[in-house]
């Protein structure tokens, strides 16, 4: 069955969203590192407001009634019970470890941070792993057990009205993240002769990036869709799989509609994050996060092999948890899953200890690395 029509949709999604991330600084490893340790909260604000912007979306669907014509219907992410904490745990010292997510790994190789490319290849290594153990996460009990449990089904509340307080409520947070933010006294905005050249050329303001980024979230529900990149990734390795003769039959019994959509999306990542780079100025091969560089790994065989296994622990924690920044956080937190908001509580907190353990007396280190991060857009 040619399921070509679905899997261009996703690409082109997949693009739109490759070029937010790009433009909004999420792929750079001292927007990511920097976040963790809590010195540069742009990506946090970007988050805080993409989650405002679909939460809002879904709510006023719902209490206007538009819900079911719009197919504005969020999934919600399943509560798995402990994997949650095992697969964040493994998700959030990952992270921390190299600076990036499932999406942004593979949104860094279409910028031309090629070093990512280890990642990329333990992402894959991670979700064929993933298949050959799930067996046994299931024996053990880790795994098979998942029930929709939502912040609006605890609290026997109708979702519309909770959903637009909680978009409401992300965007206060935003503000005061933004109040707070302790990078504005790092970054300085880039003077540029217009706007339009400032938005073409220059990064974009967490705000906007957030409001793009809840507009594709909503955009890819109504196409029936989620916006997942661990997901995505899983589809896109079960879909070679099938077509090379190996298919994934524990992970991904079947190639649908859905499988290809899926894979789109993080196919689509590459190009966007490319053109955004090109048309920016920023496009540079291979260029080591100098923070990366000086502060973690200034060996180069050393970094090759922490960015593979950190993709590779990235998969298996996004498999096993059931999620990953954007598929557990972003698009999830709109939905009220109670399920996600422990992984990515699980995720985010591990990650700041990782982080700030290894920057342990090496702080400087990443702060004057700072101007060269700046001119390599890392």
């Amino acid at each position: 069955m040619d399921h070509s029509e679905y899997l261009i949709k996703g690409i082109i999604m997949g693009a739109l969203f490759g070029v937010v991330l790009f433009k909004v600084g999420a792929v750079r490893y001292s927007r990511v590192e920097g976040m963790l340790l809590l010195r540069d909260l742009k990506i946090m604000k970007f988050a805080f407001t993409g989650i405002a912007t679909a939460s809002i979306i879904y709510g006023l669907a719902a209490i206007f009634g538009f819900t079911e014509s719009s197919n504005l219907a969020p999934r919600v992410m399943g509560y798995l019970g402990i994997a949650h904490v095992i697969g964040g745990i493994m998700f959030g010292i990952a992270m921390a470890s190299a600076g990036f997510c499932p999406g942004t790994c593979v949104a860094r190789v279409g910028a031309g941070k090629f070093l990512s490319i280890a990642g990329v290849l333990g992402l894959v290594v991670g979700i064929l792993l993933y298949n050959s153990i799930q067996p046994s996460l299931v024996e053990a009990g880790i795994l098979g057990h998942s029930v929709d449990i939502t912040l609006y089904g605890v609290l026997g509340v109708p979702y519309g009205p909770l959903a637009v307080a909680w978009g409401i409520l992300f965007l206060v947070f935003a503000i005061i993240a933004d109040y707070l933010d302790p990078a504005k006294k790092l970054y300085q905005e880039e003077e540029y002769r217009s706007l339009s050249e400032k938005i073409i050329k220059g990064e974009w303001h967490w705000a906007v990036g957030g409001v793009a980024a809840g507009s594709i979230i909503a955009i890819v529900t109504s196409h029936g869709e989620y916006l997942g990149f661990s997901g995505a990734l899983l589809s896109l390795v079960g879909w070679i799989g099938h077509e090379i003769g190996y298919p994934l039959s524990n992970a991904l019994p079947k190639i649908n509609e859905s499988t290809m959509y899926r894979a789109g999306l993080l196919i689509g990542v590459l190009p966007g994050a490319l053109i955004a780079a090109l048309i920016s100025g920023r496009f540079k091969f291979d260029p080591v996060p100098p923070a990366f560089a000086q502060g973690v790994a200034p060996i180069p065989v050393v970094r090759i092999v922490l960015v593979f296994f950190a993709g590779l622990f990235l998969a298996l924690g996004a498999m096993i948890g059931g999620g990953c920044t954007t598929g557990a956080f972003l698009a999830a937190y709109p939905t009220l899953s109670v399920g996600s908001m422990i992984m990515s509580a699980t995720y985010f907190v591990v990650g700041v200890i990782t982080a700030n353990l290894i920057y342990m007396g090496r702080w400087e280190r990443f702060i004057q690395a700072k101007k060269s991060s700046d001119e390599v857009y890392d």
